[in-house]
């Protein structure tokens, strides 16, 4: 029995509408990029997942792309998102912090060793008045003694020991302040070491940055560049990457 010229017409239609519907999911697999981010805060871009480190793959994210014209804008973007990177890494960003707090604490430390200076120095002028004192009392026992003055005897004892007494005192004092402006200059070297090793740390972040942000800039150029959705771009695209 023949079929009727309606039943032909709407199995073709349905034919048609299939191939349609496969044509469009092999595009959609070829126009898919794959995004995944580094320690660094470098975006990279791939079409083959099986590219990505290890540690990446479970924060890897797929994307599609859109005509030739999308393809030169999300280059253009990935192409600024690279250099943003490279100057803006977090590592480098702690760095610069860790550099502004060393350089306050150094300065903190120097003005600590100058305040140290001369509470030491009014610690020496101290001493140095408390044994001009002692010589005078001295002096003046000696004298009353002399005399046989009891009176003045005791009164030149009394003031003797409590000159004696006041120059331990600032004694004391003056090697607690030595102390203290040994601890400060020790604080000091401390904070000068850290300092070096931050801005070390510092210069191999940024070299770090600009390699990785320039090698992420490449790649994610090539990779959107390659899913215009036409297999005639694509092909040279994925042979350059595997170059």
């Amino acid at each position: 029995m023949k079929r009727s010229k309606f039943i032909v017409g709407f199995e073709v239609i349905l034919i048609a509408v299939f191939v349609l519907f496969l044509s469009s999911q092999r595009t959609y697999a070829q126009e898919q990029v794959f995004k995944w981010v580094d320690e660094k805060g470098n975006v990279h871009f791939t079409q083959d997942p099986g590219t990505v480190p290890d540690q990446y793959k479970n924060k890897v994210k797929s994307q599609d792309t859109g005509d030739t014209t999308q393809s030169g804008q999300n280059t253009s973007q990935s192409t600024q998102s690279g250099q943003t990177t490279s100057q803006g890494t977090p590592g480098v960003s702690q760095d610069r912090k860790n550099i502004s707090q060393d350089t306050k604490d150094i300065r903190q430390d120097r003005a600590n060793i100058r305040t140290d200076d001369k509470e030491m120095l009014q610690d020496r002028k101290a001493v140095r008045s408390d044994d001009k004192n002692i010589r005078a009392d001295r002096q003046a026992l000696e004298d009353a003694e002399k005399s046989g003055d009891k009176a003045k005897i005791e009164e030149a004892r009394k003031n003797l020991r409590n000159d004696i007494r006041e120059r331990r005192e600032d004694m004391r004092q003056m090697r607690e302040d030595e102390r203290q402006r040994y601890e400060d200059q020790r604080n000091l070297r401390a904070d000068e070491r850290e300092r070096r090793q931050d801005r070390r740390e510092l210069r191999k972040d940024r070299a770090t940055g600009t390699t990785t942000g320039t090698t992420s800039t490449t790649t994610g150029t090539t990779s959107t560049t390659s899913t215009t959705g036409t297999q005639q771009h694509a092909a040279p695209a994925k042979k350059s990457v595997k170059q």
